[in-house]
């Protein structure tokens, strides 16, 4: 019993806290002066504010800030599945995450405008780049899962959200030591540590998948060898 209750606690841990990730983004980030706040959203916004042009990965990062949560609540659902029904679904949910990324890819480019400069095309085409890669990870996470590899795709979705979980800390951190620094609220740094109690837990469903799968073995009874019969 307890490899399947570690395998609950680790995917019920892993749904509450994309849970909470992906709410976190629904409260304000930025309080103005003026009563005007910015949530986690619509941080497009906060570009005007920033003294000069922000670096490639800040830009990136306030076009794109959302979509890691929008993937781990997806990706919450496909962890530790068993039954051959349950990893169909799964594998079906994470494809839905990978076209959900390509589409956010598209929308990067579909947001040049002509008379921006060369260099903030090629940027924006960077970015999509990015997105598309990432976009391909999860339909290789998809096809392990399809074919059995479960080990391999938590190895994946830890990866992941361990890259979500740098890449959020980073940027906040880089945002709040210039001037929007000031209006940020706290709200802004959690999803960060959402994301890497969301990695533990994924851990700890699979742990839990491995021992229940060798105690299961190890109370199989194991088959006796039949006597041959003297002529």
């Amino acid at each position: 019993m307890t490899g399947i209750r570690l395998r609950r606690a680790g995917r019920l841990g892993f749904v509450l806290f994309a849970l909470v990730a992906f709410g976190l983004f629904t409260l304000p980030w930025f309080r103005g002066d003026g009563g005007d706040v910015i949530i986690g959203l619509d941080l497009g916004y906060v570009e005007s504010e920033l003294p000069g042009t922000p670096s490639p990965l800040t830009q990136y990062f306030l076009e794109m800030a959302p979509l890691p949560a929008y993937l781990g609540l997806l990706l919450a659902f496909t962890v530790a599945v068993q039954r051959r029904r349950a990893r169909t679904v799964a594998v079906v949910v994470v494809v839905s995450a990978a076209v959900l990324t390509v589409a956010a890819a598209a929308g990067l480019l579909t947001s040049v405008e002509d008379y921006w400069e060369p260099a903030e095309v090629s940027r924006y085409r960077l970015f999509a780049l990015v997105t598309a890669a990432l976009a391909a990870l999860l339909l290789a996470a998809a096809v392990a899962l399809a074919v059995g590899l479960r080990q391999v795709y938590h190895g994946v979705v830890v990866a992941l959200l361990l890259a979500f979980t740098a890449f959020h800390l980073v940027n906040v951190a880089i945002l709040a030591g210039q001037g929007v620094g000031e209006t940020m609220t706290v709200a802004a740094w959690l999803p960060a540590p959402a994301y890497l109690l969301a990695a533990g837990c994924v851990v700890l469903a699979a742990t839990g998948v491995a021992v229940a799968e060798r105690s299961e073995s190890a109370a199989a009874p194991a088959s006796v060898p039949q006597p041959t019969a003297r002529a």
